[in-house]
């Protein structure tokens, strides 16, 4: 029982802390000269980025790691609390 009350607070804490991490990435779109530096996963999709539209989502969380840590932090460690609580439930 104490292990599914772990996992389901990892599994909250993981999807809160990924929303917040996604958001504040976004501070990226409004920041061109940041695009050069901040756009790794947009720039092997599309190439070359050129405007707000071409930023892939996953670039908001390499921009958050880079300049606000705390929810990319809080994603990790609760992705693998919540690993850990569910590799132990299944054994």
């Amino acid at each position: 029982m104490m292990n599914i009350v772990k996992g389901s607070t990892a599994l909250v804490m993981l999807v809160l802390s990924t929303l917040g991490s996604w958001y504040e990435g976004s501070e990226l779109r409004n920041k061109p000269w940041e695009w050069e530096y901040s756009t790794f996963f947009s720039r092997v999709i599309n190439g070359q980025v050129t405007g707000q539209a071409d930023i892939s989502s996953l670039d908001h969380f390499i921009y958050a790691a880079k300049f606000k840590p705390l929810f990319p932090i809080l994603m990790v460690v609760s992705g693998i609390l919540f690993a850990d609580v569910f590799i132990f439930i299944r054994r």
